[in-house]
């Protein structure tokens, strides 16, 4: 099967309407870069990536209602909506995110990013708001800060990315999709097809392996990111209550005898 799609891209505050044909077969599909100030309502579908997910770029109200077996990951641009799902009902803020397993509804005023893990239950979590800088170290000088762990090793994740006045990153790659939002600052993003403005409000998708690189000249960027995949958090093998569970001085890690099976 066969689509075509218009891809939007904004170079230089310039938009740049680009046609492009996205393959749906069930061993490879072509996707595409997407950068655009959120100026309206949007849906972007990434179903045929190796961890299939959905960007929705929400202006005051959203509901979906076909959603069971998904995840929702949101973090809230502008202003503030009411979230309500089967968890109940919240205000979300600015700078506040969630993930949200299942059917939801967003009502307000405010810009909303929702990255979606399709044929994946998370667990309902409220948080932020996000801080100035990052807690992990990342590369070229920037931070990372880690805002919804996966629950297992493997399973999606929020991240935070700050980027320093003066940095401009080593171009590198990701294996799998990045969907983004711009929380604060103003820089650029790098990619084969030019040079793109980064600014409040600006969202992007960063297909598998895309080469980039965010620099941030004059002003920092704070940046969040969906990550459909992890490398890093708790197995069945190792997780911080059977690690520092001791029966005598040994860990319950290395004692098959009592291990859950």
């Amino acid at each position: 099967m066969q689509q075509t799609t218009a891809i939007l891209l904004q170079k230089q505050g310039q938009n740049i309407a680009i046609e492009s044909d996205i393959f749906s077969t069930s061993m490879q599909s072509e996707q595409n870069f997407y950068c655009q100030r959120f100026l309206e309502a949007r849906e972007i579908d990434y179903t045929m990536a190796n961890h299939p997910s959905r960007a929705y770029w929400v202006i005051n109200s959203i509901d979906v209602n076909e959603s069971e077996q998904d995840t929702h990951y949101i973090f809230v641009s502008e202003g503030e909506v009411t979230l309500k799902s089967a968890n109940g009902e919240f205000l979300l803020q600015k700078n506040t995110f969630a993930a949200v397993p299942g059917n939801f509804s967003l009502n307000g005023s405010g810009k909303v990013l929702v990255a979606t893990r399709l044929n994946y239950t998370g667990l309902f979590t409220i948080g932020g708001p996000i801080e100035p800088l990052g807690r992990l170290n990342y590369i070229d000088g920037c931070s990372s800060t880690v805002l919804i762990n996966p629950l297992r090793r493997g399973e999606p994740c929020l991240n935070f990315l700050y980027v320093p006045p003066g940095v401009s990153q080593t171009p590198h790659t990701h294996p799998s999709l990045r969907i983004g939002l711009v929380a604060e600052g103003n820089g650029t993003c790098q990619v084969e097809e030019g040079t793109f403005k980064m600014q409040p409000g600006t969202v992007f998708c960063l297909p598998e392996n895309k080469l980039h690189s965010f620099s941030a000249i004059d002003d920092s960027l704070r940046i969040i990111i969906y990550h459909p995949d992890s490398d890093v958090g708790p197995t069945d093998d190792s997780h911080t209550m059977l690690n520092n569970t001791f029966v005598g001085k040994t860990s319950a890690k290395v004692i098959d005898a009592i291990r859950t099976k």
